[in-house]
């Protein structure tokens, strides 16, 4: 198949990123998990876990936002999976890729039952990939030239062009969903899902909890795999993004395992024995985009986009606003990407300087007008959109900082009428996935992620992403002409630092895609 270059080059950038920087750390002598008496043969009987987001509705057609949360497994199977950097079959079967390097076949598993009883066919599959189409909240879809049925468990996929992992990226976005239950669903799954994951949904509370309870009839049985692995009967999400409450939670033992905890806490669970840290670089970096849409200052004034970049001390960022626990970017992308070219780690990108920095200003054309700053409001991005503020206005722009919930900041994403600037968490397996899906022209109605209409770097794109095209020297010039121009500004990637009791019998989990701990298939004795 075409797409094993793609495959092994992914599961070494991978691979290595994980060896860099995943550690497991707690006392030298931990107590007996007293506390672990519901514990059963490995399984444990009841897991409450600690996170800041899920998302604001189990409704399965999403955008890309935690997508790769360890708690979406649990609820949605996938046709594909990524795995060390590879994507495999969960509910498909086999697929193949044709000659022309874009028509797949897909054969799917023939016993995918959801919790209401309802096999799950191909006719599911090409309507769900339709739908998501229609909806065009996930870019990959836009890759996606035809779907249709050729049997009740084949179907074939013909995408637009041969770019390199579009497939894969497509196939682990396809849920398995009931096209039947889905309909059927006064509130397209908002709240009550007929699940196809290893778990069924008992509540759902926005903002507040999620309660899950695991199937005795899960299509899938027990996995071999020990990352797909479901030790816990009873689980519990509870969204919590207070920061003092995270410390709460965990010292009070509200939570057991806590996902993401404040880098500005960990200090007091490193080298604790009544805890353990699962610590792992995010796969996706934070970045800062500027809006393309011609009613905002900072659409067509590159002098402007580079004042405020050079006016932003990222160091300064990681010291106090991550406490360290995060590195620069020196793009958009991060290190962890396919197609990441470690030469950039020793160019000039954008560094601190306020000179520079006013030096820009003055050639703009900024009148001082109040600015705007997009960012979601819970984990750590209001410290760093005040923090970015502050900087901004020390060399004498204006800005103002626009906090909001997740519901909202989803729904705003793509419309660059709303803001001069927004911190988002974009990212994908492949360098060229990231730029697609931020700066492709024809990805949305409005243009790009942006809404910037860029034909040149669009077709730049377009020949970086081929099979033949994705080649150092084409992703060096997308690199070249992004930084020239000043669309986004990579910040920084922070440290995952996952956080559990001991007393709950966990003795170690793996690390999902996203770069948190899975407590779900966590060892516990």
């Amino acid at each position: 198949m075409k797409s094993n270059r793609f495959k092994r080059l992914l599961s070494m950038v991978l691979a290595a990123a994980m060896a860099l920087s995943i550690t497991a750390c707690g006392g030298k002598e931990k107590p007996d998990p007293a506390g672990a008496s519901d514990v059963t043969d490995g399984v444990k009987e009841s897991l409450t876990i600690g996170v800041t987001a899920l998302w604001p509705t189990l409704c399965p057609f999403q955008g890309a936002n935690n997508q790769w949360g360890p708690f979406v497994r649990t609820i949605y199977d996938r046709l594909g999976i990524f795995q060390d950097g590879e994507c495999v079959k969960q509910a498909a079967e086999s697929w193949e890729v044709a000659e022309d390097g874009v028509t797949w076949t897909i054969k799917i598993r023939d016993n995918i039952v959801d919790t209401a009883g309802n096999k799950i066919i191909a006719d599911d599959v090409v309507w769900y990939i339709q739908e998501s189409i229609a909806r065009g909240l996930k870019p990959q879809f836009n890759k996606v030239a035809s779907v249709e049925k050729v049997d009740d468990l084949t179907i074939q996929v013909v995408m637009k062009t041969d770019v390199v992992g579009s497939f894969e990226l497509m196939i682990s976005s396809v849920y398995m969903v009931s096209k039947a239950a889905f309909e059927a669903s006064s509130d397209e799954f908002a709240t009550t899902v007929v699940s196809s994951g290893p778990y069924k949904v008992l509540e759902f509370v926005p903002g507040s909890h999620l309660t899950l309870e695991k199937r005795s009839d899960y299509w899938n049985g027990v996995s071999d795999d020990s990352t797909m692995q479901c030790n816990v009967e009873h689980l519990t999400y509870n969204i919590i993004t207070e920061t003092s409450q995270q410390q709460i939670a965990l010292e009070g033992g509200t939570v057991d395992a806590f996902e993401n905890v404040a880098s500005s806490l960990m200090s007091n669970f490193e080298n604790n024995p009544n805890f353990g840290v699962i610590s792992a670089p995010q796969m996706n970096g934070i970045q800062m985009y500027f809006s393309g849409d011609a009613s905002r200052p900072t659409a067509e004034d590159e002098n402007l986009r580079k004042a405020i970049c050079h006016a932003i001390d990222v160091d300064g960022i990681i010291n106090t606003v991550y406490e360290g626990k995060a590195e620069a970017m020196h793009d958009p992308t991060s290190r962890s990407q396919l197609g990441y070219l470690e030469k950039w780690n020793e160019e000039e990108y954008f560094s601190y300087d306020v000179e520079k920095a006013k030096e820009y200003l003055s050639k703009s054309g900024y009148n001082g007008e109040e600015l705007s700053i997009m960012s979601m409001g819970n984990g750590t991005y209001p410290r760093l959109g005040q923090t970015i503020q502050s900087y901004l206005m020390a060399v004498g722009i204006n800005c103002k900082l626009n906090l909001l919930d997740q519901a909202l900041f989803s729904a705003s994403l793509f419309d660059g009428s709303q803001y001069d600037m927004i911190l988002v968490q974009a990212g994908g397996p492949t360098i060229t996935n990231l730029w697609g899906n931020r700066f492709d022209m024809n990805a949305y109605a409005g243009g790009d992620a942006t809404a910037r209409r860029d034909e040149t770097l669009t077709n730049m794109i377009y020949n970086a992403w081929t099979q033949a095209g994705f080649t150092e020297e084409n992703i060096d010039e997308v690199h070249t002409y992004l930084k020239d121009h000043c669309y986004a500004y990579g910040l920084i990637v922070p440290t995952i630092s996952c956080v559990y009791r001991t007393d709950s019998g966990m003795v170690n989990a793996p690390v999902s895609n996203n770069g948190a701990a899975d407590f779900v298939a966590a060892q516990f004795q």
